[in-house]
């Protein structure tokens, strides 16, 4: 089969798969990886002051939708909804939250961490695939963290001056194996190949988010004013497809160690890749949305740091949790930790060209 079936079979195959079973044994100390998420509440608290500011700054609106896709264990959600409580009672009472879950077990997990912080309540929605939506005619704040970077890739090879794509098979051992396959003519992988400009460099391997644009046009069918956040590992196309980086981004996680091996232990490891941001924007922005800021999470979150600094530069002083905020922003933030590795691509459709986003505040490129 193709690598990006047996990908997908291998991280969502609706009883053995690496994602089926929830997030509880596969984030944190003594699980596979850490996320922001799992460093604590801040890095939610951050996206919920930027969600409020751009709700303001469009005159308060009566409703606000958060859609978020790949919620792990509804972690991130709590955090943001918690905070508005908290800060912003006005929008929190405005607010309605959309998990974009295909997994019934992280539903379940997700309504468990809900009931255990939040209460009972009647904002949260689910839905499994964009499908079972319709078109939103209230302005959405769409929430992509650490997602995209999982749905599944093709793999292709150039080989004897002509490009393969990966396929997954079973050699005479019984064991399962890479076997390369001419891309097929005119299929929607070769146009890609055929416009991406990908050295042909004998034996050079990379990816292709087939399954990620498609993701993102879906997305933008569905929504009609938006601000999206795509936050995630990734690359500019140049850097992506540099001649040097000759075996690809893909990377497979177990035990916070890592491998290259896709093959090496079916369905009880991550599998992930880099996203190339700047095939995702132009995806995005073919497909009606615009790009407004492309930055690391560690020029995001000083924007903000900025902003909670002007409104009250004794924030920190007043907060008897200040010692583990400061640690906490540090690892989220600094640029040898999580705040270099991480980049952040902000999108709109149909909004003001005037909006001022303080997360942008230090942003030198509006798309990769």
């Amino acid at each position: 089969m193709p690598f990006d079936e047996y990908m997908a079979l291998h991280l969502s195959h609706p009883r053995l798969g690496y994602y089926v079973h929830g997030t509880k044994k596969r984030i944190g100390k003594n699980g596979d990886f850490f996320t922001s998420v799992s460093v604590g509440s801040l890095f939610g608290e951050f996206l919920a002051m930027q969600c409020t500011e751009i709700w303001k700054q469009l005159g308060k609106r009566d409703s606000l939708w958060i859609i978020e896709a790949g919620a792990g264990g509804g972690e991130l959600a709590c955090d943001i909804v918690d905070w508005l409580k908290k800060n912003e009672s006005e929008l929190s009472k405005k607010l309605s939250y959309l998990f974009l879950e295909p997994f019934s077990y992280n539903q379940i997990q997700q309504q468990q961490e809900i009931n255990q912080r939040i209460g009972t309540t009647d904002r949260f929605f689910w839905i499994t695939e964009w499908e079972e939506l319709p078109k939103l005619s209230d302005f959405t704040i769409l929430i992509a963290n650490e997602f995209l970077d999982c749905l599944p890739v093709k793999r292709i090879r150039f080989q004897k001056g002509k490009w393969m794509e990966s396929h997954v098979g079973i050699n005479h051992e019984n064991k399962l194996c890479f076997i390369d396959q001419p891309v097929k003519e005119n299929s929607p992988l070769a146009w890609m190949i055929d416009n991406l400009g990908i050295p042909k460099i004998e034996g050079y391997t990379t990816e292709i988010p087939l399954a990620a644009m498609e993701w993102i046009k879906k997305a933008s069918a569905k929504t009609s004013s938006s601000l999206f956040f795509i936050i995630d590992y990734g690359l500019t196309k140049e850097e992506y497809f540099a001649p040097w980086r000759a075996n690809g981004t893909l990377r497979c996680y177990k035990n916070h160690k890592i491998f290259l091996d896709p093959l090496l232990f079916p369905a009880d490891c991550d599998i992930t890749t880099h996203l190339n941001f700047s095939l995702i924007s132009k995806t995005a922005e073919d497909s009606g949305f615009q790009s407004i800021g492309w930055l690391d999470q560690h020029h995001f979150f000083m924007g903000l740091l900025e902003k909670l600094y002007a409104t009250d530069p004794f924030f920190l002083v007043k907060n008897p949790k200040r010692e583990s905020w400061i640690r906490k922003f540090f690892m989220l933030s600094h640029p040898h930790f999580m705040g270099e590795n991480f980049k952040f691509l902000l999108l709109v459709k149909n909004l003001p060209q005037s909006l001022c986003l303080s997360g942008l505040k230090f942003c030198r490129f509006k798309r990769p």
